[in-house]
């Protein structure tokens, strides 16, 4: 929720090769990730809190989602201190997902 309420007024998606090469491969804009990212629920939760072990401090929490027919894991960081909504990651998973609000923790 504090996510989402941080990403209505700063939104920043981090310019990752991967993320940008996932949004190409989808057909879709950085816009239309956002939306899908503000669309997520707790269903879609897959871990997290992470601590940020860099300098930066803070934690990072991780979700997935099928976007144009594709799995896809999004890993998002609230930044308080700055006042903005971070997704960081925004790709097709290296491993399958858990999902342990989901009826018997589906894995996809």
């Amino acid at each position: 929720m504090l996510f989402k309420k941080l990403a209505q007024n700063l939104f920043t998606f981090a310019d990752r090769e991967e993320s940008l090469d996932t949004l190409a491969r989808l057909g879709i804009t950085v816009k239309q990730a956002k939306e899908e990212i503000l669309g997520l629920t707790y269903q879609d939760y897959y871990r997290g809190p992470i601590p940020d072990t860099s300098s930066k401090g803070g934690v990072y929490w991780e979700f997935g989602k099928t976007v144009c027919g594709e799995q896809i894991f999004i890993k998002l960081k609230a930044d308080t201190e700055h006042g903005v909504a971070i997704c960081f990651s925004f790709h097709i998973p290296d491993e399958p997902l858990e999902y342990p609000f989901r009826k018997g923790g589906e894995k996809r």
